[in-house]
């Protein structure tokens, strides 16, 4: 039913929650469930008031790759925010047909729009520039690249002795290392739009990037004890075994921060990082919830996937009472008298649930269903299948609407007996490496067969099916062939 206290071209404002300043949007269409809004381009430490709509035009965003563009978005009339303060109403201008539906705005646009104005002028032109002209190319460490190259990894960084050759790249935005430079942290603090740092094996004690200009950091190292966040810092990435020591500093504490951990032996340590309001835990095997809400009471967002495993104390996310998003995949070992009942969870908006006890799920469906925005419960497993799937890397496809059952059932057969096969090889006193070179193409062509004749390999299922065979060689202690076998798949797959 529309609420029929939406006008189209009311305005109104509601404040950012990091920053704290006033933004505003306009309702330019209203459908039966939902209404398109626009971003303005209001930011100011002042509500605005009526006499101030007169200044208003549609935000236009030029930040990242944006070109020059104005926002529209479709969300739920149900789910307006019901503090929005109404500024007035004021005619529509022309938009572009409204074909992305979301959430109703949190301020992000003007604020990144903001963030930009304050960008050296001459590196973001090179930016934009680069990003337009996607054929040209450049001599860049004796090899010719594309000017707009996104990305550097460990082979041109060590073709270097001197960064600054990568001056002639204005388009990069991310560095993928496993290799300590003493001229990377200097060269990212001067380059205002290289965003995305991913460093694997990092083996210092103490980790500065406070003056960096990084927005997503993904770091492995069990060395590391301190971490030192920019204020641009939006997602800090943890993967392997991590010290009991980390400490984590963040410019406000973690809030508006994505944390996301992939935990080794369910260990989490106690970071910091009071204020967080968005944690992801994957890889769960067994894990306690028990002094998460303690650690972080501010969570908007909480994601919790297994590798299967199972959750214990679920009924601890009911602490979570700013809690607006969850998500649970792959977890076992609770009941629906342990979830929280909707009344606990007042900002609930969205419950993404899969691959979970089938009892637990039909219960939490119904409990749900038409309490919240966004509910979706898929998947529901008995505990034969997770006794039987524990170990499968493939166990996601059960059930999927893109994998046919009876495809799902010959992959699984197939990486069955590959995995018998290397078991096999990886048992001789002298390992033939032929051989295994052998088992990596048939693995290959076997999908090739299977995706002959109805497509269902898509960019997901191409990484399940390469981390599967990840997943043997780590088995079989084979490890330090995987670059070259994975690379050899790669070359003998259709798919």
């Amino acid at each position: 039913m529309t609420n029929t206290s939406l006008q189209i071209g009311d305005v109104y404002a509601l404040q950012e929650k990091e920053i704290g300043k006033w933004f505003a949007f306009q309702i330019v269409q209203i459908g039966e469930e939902n209404a398109v809004y626009i971003d303005l381009d209001y930011w100011s430490e002042m509500i605005p008031e009526e006499n101030d709509l007169n200044k208003m035009s549609y935000l236009r965003l030029n930040h990242h790759l944006w070109n020059n563009e104005t926002k529209q978005c479709w969300a739920p009339i149900k789910f307006f925010p019901s503090h929005a303060k109404k500024v007035g109403n004021m005619p529509i201008r022309p938009f572009e047909e409204c074909k992305s539906f979301g959430n109703w705005p949190n301020g992000s646009q003007q604020k990144w729009t903001e963030k930009w104005k304050k960008l050296p002028k001459d590196q973001v032109l090179a930016f934009k520039e680069a990003h337009t002209k996607w054929n040209e190319t450049i001599i860049v460490a004796g090899k010719e690249v594309k000017k707009n190259l996104y990305g550097l990894f460990d082979d041109t960084l060590s073709a270097v002795k001197d960064y600054s050759e990568f001056d002639k790249l204005p388009g990069l935005g991310r560095i993928t290392t496993t290799k300590d430079n003493p001229q990377l942290i200097p060269f990212l603090e001067r380059r205002f739009l290289i965003r995305e740092l991913v460093w694997d094996n990092c083996q210092r004690r103490e980790l500065d990037l406070s003056r960096t200009h990084l927005e997503e950091v993904e770091i492995s190292g069990e060395d590391i004890e301190v971490i030192i966040l920019p204020s641009s810092i939006s997602n800090l990435t943890l993967r392997g075994k991590l010290s009991p020591n980390l400490c984590i500093h963040s410019p406000n504490d973690g809030y508006s921060m994505v944390l996301r951990v992939e935990l080794h032996d369910d260990f989490l340590p106690d970071v910091g990082l009071s204020r967080l309001t968005n944690l992801r835990l994957t890889s769960i095997q067994d894990f306690n919830l028990k002094d998460i809400p303690a650690r972080y009471p501010g969570l908007t967002w909480l994601g919790l996937a297994g590798k299967p495993g199972y959750i214990r104390e679920v009924s601890e996310i009911s602490n979570f009472r700013e809690l607006e998003t969850l998500t649970m995949d792959d977890l076992f070992g609770f009941s629906a008298d342990d979830f929280p009942h909707p009344g606990s969870l007042p900002e609930l908006r969205h419950l993404w649930i899969e691959s979970v006890p089938a009892e637990a799920g039909k219960i939490i469906k119904k409990l749900y269903k038409g309490n919240i925005q966004d509910l979706q419960v898929l998947k529901l497993r008995s505990v034969e299948w997770l006794h039987e799937n524990l170990n499968n890397p493939l166990r996601n496809w059960d059930g999927s609407e893109l994998v046919p059952k009876s495809k799902y059932n010959k992959s699984v057969a197939l990486w069955k007996e590959t995995r018998r096969r290397m078991m096999e090889e990886a048992s001789h006193a002298e390992l033939d490496f032929s051989a295994v070179k052998c088992i990596a193409i048939d693995y290959a062509e076997g999908f090739n067969k299977l995706d002959r004749r109805s497509s269902f390999i898509e960019t997901e299922e191409r990484e399940d099916i390469f981390n599967a065979f990840e997943q043997i060689l780590n088995e079989t202690g084979l490890s330090e062939f995987k670059e070259e076998i994975i690379q050899l798949i790669d070359e003998k797959r259709s798919w």
